[in-house]
């Protein structure tokens, strides 16, 4: 029984050394063939990172399913941080890409807005290639810019629905701003001859407070985000932006060059969501979001349905 039980072992042995071997090899080959559940070839690690809200949620699920969907493993950071977090994290290389506004590329770089996208979208471009090495791929129609705000009855009560009919009144009223609109409405000067000093008050608040303080007639105008599908549910209204004094915030995914340099087609799979990305389909998606939110979904769940959805929608997936 001695060489039997020998024999045995020796088998078992061999099997102990090989199994490894073999997993080893699967794991080796994903960077040249392997395969994603059995599909699709699997291409290396990409890190995604994005901004906290829900929009910017959207934006970075998607760009994460659709490299999944192509073959990559996404270490995904959904609501990484604000744009100083991300900007560091991108420059630092924690993370590989994240959607962000050419607007807020152009203060990144100290660069003012010429108030032509397109124009914005190449200064953008351009300034983060010489300085960070990081490429802007396509930018989509969406303007998740500056607004400003009023509920709709006030808005009818003072007979204002464009920037243009406030510019002359704004010594009367009240305005309410995040910190980071502030400058914004300073710029207004080029093209509305006002700032934030011009008004009765400014105010500088956090984002809700905003809303709650016009409706309590503690103001009468708030600093608003063109895409908030908040702005029509409480029943306020954006006003008219008749002049283009307000730069248009257009998001685009941002890329590492190291990392597109080892990965090209990274561009050729996220580059054709651009045009579905409307400033519409934005305030649609986020309405959805909330929806899926009311029913006791989490957020990430609800943007993960919402973006997967909307990606299908469109034969993206």
């Amino acid at each position: 029984m001695a060489p039997h039980k020998q024999h045995w072992r020796v088998k078992v042995l061999a099997l102990f050394v090989f199994l490894p071997m073999l997993i080893l090899a699967a794991c080796g080959s994903t960077g040249g063939g392997g395969t994603v559940n059995g599909t699709t070839p699997a291409k290396g690690t990409v890190t995604v990172g994005g901004k906290k809200d829900v929009e910017a949620q959207l934006l970075t699920e998607m760009y994460s399913l659709l490299l999944r969907k192509a073959g990559y493993t996404v270490n995904e950071k959904l609501a990484f941080g604000n744009t100083p977090f991300n900007i560091a994290a991108i420059k630092n290389g924690d993370i590989d890409l994240y959607p962000e506004f050419t607007a807020t590329g152009l203060n990144v770089l100290n660069i003012a807005s010429t108030y032509d996208p397109q124009k914005d979208y190449q200064a953008v471009k351009t300034g983060f290639e010489q300085q960070f090495k990081i490429t802007w791929l396509d930018s989509a129609p969406l303007n998740d810019g500056y607004a400003i705000c009023t509920s709709k009855s006030l808005s009818q009560s003072l007979g204002i629905t464009t920037i243009s009919q406030l510019a002359p009144k704004v010594s009367q009223y009240t305005l309410e701003s995040p910190s980071d609109g502030i400058s914004f409405v300073d710029n207004l000067q080029k093209t509305y001859s006002f700032t934030t000093k011009s008004f009765k008050k400014t105010q500088t608040v956090n984002y809700a407070i905003g809303f709650s303080a016009v409706q309590a007639n503690q103001a009468q105008f708030n600093v608003c985000y063109g895409t908030d599908a908040t702005v029509p549910q409480q029943n306020f209204v954006f006003l008219q932006d008749d002049k283009n004094g307000f730069p248009a915030f257009n998001p685009a995914p941002i890329v590492r060059d190291a990392v597109l340099t080892a990965h090209p087609d990274i561009a050729t799979i996220l580059n054709p969501l651009a045009p579905d990305l409307t400033t519409d389909v934005s305030i649609m998606l986020q309405q959805q979001v909330a929806t899926k939110k009311a029913t006791g979904m989490s957020v990430a769940e609800a943007v993960k349905e919402v973006a997967t959805t909307f990606l299908q929608s469109k034969g993206l997936m």
